[in-house]
């Protein structure tokens, strides 16, 4: 039972802004490294704050990592493994609307039983605002006090609707609930799931003439215009809460759903990244940022996880996270370094809703990632990889070191049984 805090203690509470980047390279900033892409409202916020260069998604596929990050639970656990539902033979989406739609709805219906780190601001005196990316249905229905999306799927609700236009057309809805938490004296939590940098890649062009001269083909520059994009966007929020007195108050939190690299042929598609196991696919910066609370600090050896989002904010809060939730508080820097394991799932994505009972029905792959060893585990085959000496995983070792492949088995058997329901 979840304990309702009195209105001294919700005074005190900070505020939260989760900023979600969508479809970014782990490398794709000024923070971190990039010889070109320009981030610098990201770099400040990151040099601020703690910052875990060795980050990982749950799922290299937005919707399933974007429940991971709600609920604080692995897709296995979540049931949304994919984007969409499969249609039955012989229908299509387009046409039947209707079946598509419900299908949806059954697909999400099971989040309402599920942890929701959302919900529990909620119930614990905080506003909570829904922009940007958002898969299931109604934000309202999920803990959001207040959306963007309307989330009615007859009504082109799929991934967002009226919500995916913060950011690229407009970030008023964000001042304006800003001032209404303001003029009521409660503290905030604002889901900035903004869709940038995802294609299409059509960021103005005082961007991509940025990096038209530098890129090396023009769907990069493209590309890295969008990031660019983003980032002045992230810029406009922190500044608006400055002005407002508020970002002292304020928690900061940054991660990325899912990887991306350029299809250098063609504009607004990627290559060997997004839905795939590899670390351009899954692998992304997080970090922390609360001025006067989160000590700066850069930590490059650390694994660390979106898994962790739901419980940090949480304890943050001053909020006991759901104890079904898996993840850790990215805080605890110690808790992270002892654990030294991170894993990930990779479902196809489209989802059979009638083969849900069987968690690897639909599976691509699992990772699991010990120190600098990674394995992934297909249905056929096991690949090995030493990331401190290949971060790109393009060398197998599996066949030079079959004890270590075996040991990241278990490893990954014994997570699985751990963490299956």
């Amino acid at each position: 039972m979840l304990v309702i805090a009195t209105d001294d203690a919700i005074a005190k509470r900070p505020n939260v802004v989760f900023i979600l980047s969508d479809d970014q390279g782990w490398m794709d900033y000024g923070f971190m490294r990039h010889r070109h892409i320009q981030t610098p409202n990201l770099d400040a916020l990151a040099k601020e704050g703690l910052l875990y260069e060795r980050g990982y998604v749950t799922a290299p596929l937005c919707r399933p990592s974007l429940a991971s990050l709600v609920t604080g639970l692995y897709p296995h656990q979540t049931g949304i493994r994919g984007n969409d539902p499969v249609m039955p033979a012989g229908t299509n989406r387009t046409t039947e609307k209707a079946l598509f739609a419900s299908l949806r709805r059954r697909m999400t219906a099971p989040l309402h039983d599920k942890p929701s780190f959302i919900r529990q601001l909620k119930k614990n005196g905080y506003l909570t605002l829904q922009t940007g990316k958002w898969w299931e249905g109604d934000p309202k229905d999920h803990g959001f006090t207040h959306a963007m999306t309307h989330g009615d799927e007859l009504r082109g609700g799929r991934h967002g609707d009226k919500g995916l236009e913060i950011g690229r057309k407009t970030m008023q809805p964000i001042y304006d609930f800003v001032d209404e938490a303001t003029e009521k004296d409660q503290p905030f939590f604002i889901w900035y799931g903004v869709f940038l940098p995802h294609a299409p890649h059509n960021a103005p062009l005082r961007f991509f003439d940025k990096y038209k001269d530098v890129a090396p083909n023009e769907s990069t520059a493209w590309y890295w215009a969008n990031v660019d994009w983003f980032d002045e966007t992230c810029g406009q929020l922190v500044e608006h809460l400055k002005s407002e007195g508020l970002y002292e108050n304020t928690l900061f939190v940054y991660t990325c759903d899912n990887g991306w690299v350029p299809d250098p042929k063609r504009r607004n598609r990627f290559v060997r990244s997004k839905q795939d196991p590899v670390e351009a696919g899954i692998r992304t910066p997080i970090f922390l940022t609360h001025s006067g609370t989160v000590a700066p600090e850069r930590d490059a050896i650390t694994l660390a996880s979106n898994i962790d989002i739901a419980p940090t904010i949480l304890q943050a809060c001053g909020i006991k996270p759901d104890e079904r939730m898996q993840g850790l508080d990215l805080r605890d820097t110690e808790a992270l370094k002892n654990r030294d394991q991170v894993v990930v799932e990779a479902y196809l994505h489209d989802t059979d809703l009638n083969k849900l009972e069987d968690i690897n029905h639909g599976l691509r792959a699992r990772v699991i990632i010990e120190s600098w060893d990674k394995l992934i585990v297909r249905q056929d085959e096991a690949s090995l990889f030493d990331l401190k000496t290949d971060p790109d995983d393009r060398n197998d070792l599996a066949h030079q070191n079959p004890e270590k492949v075996r040991n990241l088995t278990r490893s990954l058997n014994a997570w699985l049984k751990e963490t299956t329901p």
